[in-house]
C-alpha cells in the first residue's frame, strides 16, 4: 500500500508515478523544466527535511505536488476512445453522462 494516492507526473514525456516521499525524492533529481524554480527549490528542502524527521510526509508531499503543478508536470490523461463513445451513446439516449 502507498503512503499517498498516487500521481502520475510527466518528465520529458515520460509518465513516472508518485505515492511516496521516496518516489519524490527520486523525481526530484531528475531534470525539471526550471529547475532554480522555488517551488521545486522548497519541495527539495521540505523532502530533506521530511527525511531526517523534521516535517511531516504529508507537508512534502503537498509542496513536492504544488512544485509538480506550477511546472505542468501534472496532466490529466485524455480519456479513452471507449469512454468516449460510452458518453456519446448516454447522451444520444437522454442519459446523465458521469463527470
Amino acid at each position: 500500500m502507498t503512503a499517498f494516492v498516487p500521481i502520475t507526473i510527466y518528465l520529458n514525456h515520460r509518465p513516472m508515478v508518485v505515492a511516496s516521499i521516496a518516489d519524490a525524492a527520486k523525481a526530484l533529481q531528475q531534470p525539471w523544466q526550471s529547475m532554480d524554480k522555488p517551488s521545486r527549490l522548497e519541495a527539495i528542502r521540505m523532502i530533506e527535511e521530511c527525511l531526517a524527521g523534521y516535517c511531516s510526509q504529508q507537508a512534502a508531499f503537498a509542496a513536492f505536488e504544488a512544485a509538480a503543478t506550477e511546472q505542468g508536470l501534472l496532466k490529466q490523461k485524455p480519456p479513452s476512445v471507449r469512454c468516449e463513445s460510452a458518453s456519446a451513446t448516454m447522451a444520444i439516449h437522454g442519459q446523465a453522462v458521469p463527470t
